[in-house]
C-alpha cells in the first residue's frame, strides 16, 4: 500500500473524527440542559396560546410594567422566533434519529461493544 495514500486517508478520516468529536460534545453537555428545561417550553407555549403573553405585551406597549421587569419575552418576535427554533430543532433530532437508528452497520458495530 502506498504510504502517501495512507496518510492521506487517515487524515482525512482525523479531520472527520475531530469536527464530530467538537458537535458530539457540545450536543451532549447542551442536550442535557435542554432535557433539564424541557418544561420550559411548555411553559412559554401555554404563556403565547393563552393570550396572556398578548396581554403583557400590551401592558408593556403602555408602559404600566415597573422598572425592574425583564421585558425579554415581550419582543415582538422573539417568542415566537423560540418556539420556532425549538420546534426546528426536534425535526433535525428526529431526521438524525432516522438516519442513524437505520443504520444497521453502525448498530452491529456498537452491539459489540
Amino acid at each position: 500500500m502506498d504510504k502517501n495514500i495512507r496518510d492521506a486517508r487517515i487524515n482525512r478520516m482525523s479531520e472527520a473524527f475531530t469536527r464530530l468529536r467538537i458537535v458530539a460534545d457540545i450536543l451532549c453537555e447542551k442536550a442535557d440542559e435542554l432535557e433539564a428545561n424541557a418544561s420550559d417550553v411548555d411553559l412559554l407555549k401555554d404563556y403565547i396560546s393563552s393570550g396572556q403573553w398578548l396581554e403583557d405585551f400590551e401592558a408593556d406597549e403602555a408602559g404600566e410594567l415597573g422598572p425592574g421587569v425583564d421585558h425579554s419575552v415581550l419582543s415582538e418576535d422573539g417568542l415566537y422566533d423560540l418556539l420556532a427554533d425549538m420546534d426546528n430543532l426536534m425535526h433535525t433530532f428526529e431526521r438524525l434519529l432516522d438516519r442513524f437508528s437505520s443504520d444497521p452497520e453502525l448498530d452491529k458495530m456498537l452491539e459489540g461493544e
